[in-house]
């Protein structure tokens, strides 16, 4: 089981993926992906720090995790007094992806989705605490985050196209790691732009660049 994360530095990154992945340090094999930089005056042009965590040795039982991931959810519903009429699972390229049915969808989710974030990390502590259930575990609700992937990648494209007329930088409204490193991906390529990050904390916030403009910047 891995993950890639990013942060304003390589050990932000590492803290924010044992975060993730609910383990100490000594339970998972760091590979530094991009070791970020400061771009112009410290201010434009900066790049995260990225790297790749991996569990050592998992030997994780999948099939096993699909059944405890519908029972913990079950338990924490019941606490939560949500209902719900499907919880689904299904396995997407090594990992657990679970889907909930529920008629209180809108509460589950909070705003910009940050409930939905911390019911998915409540969830992911609780099964990695268990090596056969220690892999990362996907919790959406009514396909919420499959919705939001789409929306993210059409905005990205806009955006890049924007900034490719215009000649301009153009800054997105901050966003969450992982939706920030969705736009990052969905960029990666585009010989025209590069995605850079800038800010902190929560107001931290993708900001797009003509590629010649970003690479001034980032020398």
């Amino acid at each position: 089981m891995e993950i890639e994360v990013e942060g304003k530095s390589i050990e932000e990154a590492i803290q924010e993926g044992l975060k993730k992945l609910g383990v100490s340090k000594d339970q998972v094999d760091v590979k530094i992906l991009n070791e970020g930089s400061t771009g112009l005056f410290g201010l434009m042009g900066t790049k995260p720090a990225c790297v790749r965590l991996s569990i050592k040795g998992s030997n994780a039982d999948l099939s096993l995790t699909q059944t405890r991931a519908k029972e913990v959810l079950i338990d924490l519903f019941k606490l939560m007094n949500i209902k719900y009429s499907e919880i689904n699972t299904a396995l997407l390229t090594g990992r657990v992806y679970v889907n909930v049915k529920s008629d209180d969808s809108r509460f589950i989710i909070g705003k910009n989705g940050n409930s939905l974030e911390a019911l998915d990390h409540i969830l992911n502590l609780i099964l990695h605490k268990d090596e056969k259930t220690r892999t990362k575990v996907s919790l959406d609700v009514e396909g919420y985050r499959k919705q939001q992937e789409s929306r993210l990648q059409t905005i990205a494209m806009k955006a890049a196209e924007e900034v490719k007329q215009t000649g301009k930088p153009y800054r997105f409204d901050p966003m969450p790691s992982d939706e920030r490193r969705l736009i990052h991906m969905f960029l990666k390529n585009d010989p025209s732009v590069e995605s850079v990050s800038e800010g902190e904390g929560r107001f931290r916030k993708i900001v797009l660049l003509p590629r010649k403009k970003a690479d001034a910047a980032s020398s």
